[in-house]
């Protein structure tokens, strides 16, 4: 199955702008595309009733790409009935900061 999400806004540490993002989510990764090009993805497993995050890389630092691929990935979760387990720092830090 493919979900696809968009956004349309982006941040830099001195100011926000707006760009599409594309979320593609299938083969136990979740995409994050701009003009046809790959700016991030995180690799996830599912493990019973656990989305488990094992990586999240963000191609362009400082554009809240990696937060933009965990809101689509806790959006996923819940559209599947799942709970998040994160593994990688990023995850673990992002999944701190919504409690």
């Amino acid at each position: 199955a493919i979900s696809i999400f968009t956004y349309d806004r982006c941040r830099t540490k001195s100011n926000a702008y707006t760009t599409m993002i594309t979320i593609t989510i299938t083969n136990n990764e979740i995409q994050a595309i701009e003009a046809d090009e790959l700016v991030g993805k995180i690799e996830f497993e599912r493990e019973g009733s656990e989305l488990v995050i094992l990586h999240t890389y963000a191609y362009q630092s400082g554009r809240g790409i990696g937060s933009i691929l965990m809101d689509a990935a806790v959006a996923y979760a819940a559209e599947q009935n799942l709970i998040i387990r994160p593994v990688c720092s990023f995850a673990v830090k992002y999944m701190e900061r919504r409690k």
